[in-house]
């Protein structure tokens, strides 16, 4: 369970230079005066009919900076200027209503599998609970407890993905006539067949995660339609 996870004596000697090179451009519970001029507790606005709290959207959008934390590291704080984090919290509030409407959940043995298979807390290709709990108390300055729900949340937003794309596929014709503009051909004639039976594969899982992204992207703008607060 996830108590294995937190359980295990937390190190003592703290990432030194980790903490000097890198200064957190955010604190899990700390945002803008936007937030703190107003009572939490009040609606920040509506989805699917339903109030959203400032709270809730307030964890939301820390939810966000923590994955992008996660995924650009140093660099987030160079970048964060072009995330729109706000906005990103709202949508993973519709998707995670969405989710719910679907009944999609997970356990946590999924979390505790998700934890230990991310590289970040890994040492030697093996989780490390010293580096876990180091990461989480230095560097994205998040509680376990809490960081874990987030994990949990990630788990059924990727079901939701899959549940919404897993119908979306390509035959040969589609995947001959893509790989024609891509190589600017005038025609599938013009196809050399032993480049292609060597690149067909890899260009193909390309095209599909393509058409799945465009696919889900278009589901999602169908969800916001019918969620506007």
């Amino acid at each position: 369970m996830l108590r294995i996870l937190r359980n295990k004596k937390t190190a003592k000697r703290v990432w030194i230079g980790l903490a000097i090179i890198i200064i957190p451009a955010f604190t899990f519970w700390g945002f803008s005066g936007a937030f703190r001029s107003r009572q939490e507790s009040a609606p920040a606005g509506k989805i699917f009919g339903r109030n959203i709290s400032y709270i809730q959207l307030r964890d939301a959008i820390a939810s966000e900076k923590i994955m992008a934390r996660m995924q650009f590291g140093d660099k987030l704080d160079e970048l964060q200027q072009y995330l729109d984090f706000e906005s990103q919290g709202w949508q993973r509030l519709v998707l995670l209503t969405e989710a719910r409407k679907r009944r999609i959940t997970a356990s946590d043995k999924e979390v505790v599998k998700d934890i230990e298979n991310s590289p970040i807390f890994q040492a030697k290709g093996a989780f490390n609970n010293k580096i876990y709990n180091e990461v989480l108390r230095y560097y994205l300055r998040v509680q376990p407890r809490v960081f874990e729900e987030l994990i949990r949340q990630n788990i059924i937003l990727s079901k939701l993905y899959k549940q919404v794309t897993d119908k979306v596929a390509l035959n040969e014709e589609q995947i001959r006539e893509e790989y024609v503009k891509v190589k600017k051909l005038k025609s599938p004639k013009q196809i050399d067949e032993a480049a292609f039976a060597k690149e067909k594969e890899g260009f193909a899982k390309r095209l599909l995660l393509e058409k799945k992204q465009n696919y889900f992207n278009a589901f999602l703008e169908e969800l916001n339609k019918g969620s506007r607060r």
